[in-house]
Formats: structure tokens, C-alpha cells, sequence
């Protein structure tokens, strides 16, 4: 039981402090909750994003169709 209640708790013993700490939660799972919090502000950034890679793209075609000139 002490197991599996230190797997869903995420309680670790430290030696050193001589005392329990809790698991700090990882990168990963903060940028997660940011992106379910803010679903409107990411989708704008990955728009914004896609958008100027599709205008660069656009920009070296017709600086090519120039030089072909």
C-alpha cells in the first residue's frame, strides 16, 4: 500500500535532507496545462507562425522567378 501510495502522490524520501519532498511537476506537463488554459492565444501563435513561413516561402519563389528574368 505505501507504494502505491508514493506513485500517486508522488512522494520521494530524501537521505540527504533527512525528510519526504514532493515531485515537482515536469516541463512538460506545465506546458500542457498552458496550452489547454490558453487554446485561443496557441492557436494564434501556431497561425501566426505557419503564415510567415508560407510568405517567406512566397518571397524567395518570386525572387527566383526574378533572377530567371
Amino acid at each position: 500500500m505505501e507504494y502505491a501510495n508514493d506513485e500517486i502522490f508522488k512522494i520521494r524520501y530524501n537521505t540527504n535532507l533527512n525528510r519526504l519532498e514532493l515531485k515537482g511537476e515536469s516541463w512538460i506537463k506545465k506546458f500542457n496545462k498552458i496550452i489547454k488554459k490558453n487554446k485561443l492565444l496557441v492557436s494564434t501563435i501556431i497561425a501566426l507562425i505557419v503564415l510567415i513561413n508560407v510568405n517567406i516561402v512566397m518571397i524567395f519563389a518570386f525572387m527566383k522567378n526574378l533572377q530567371a528574368i
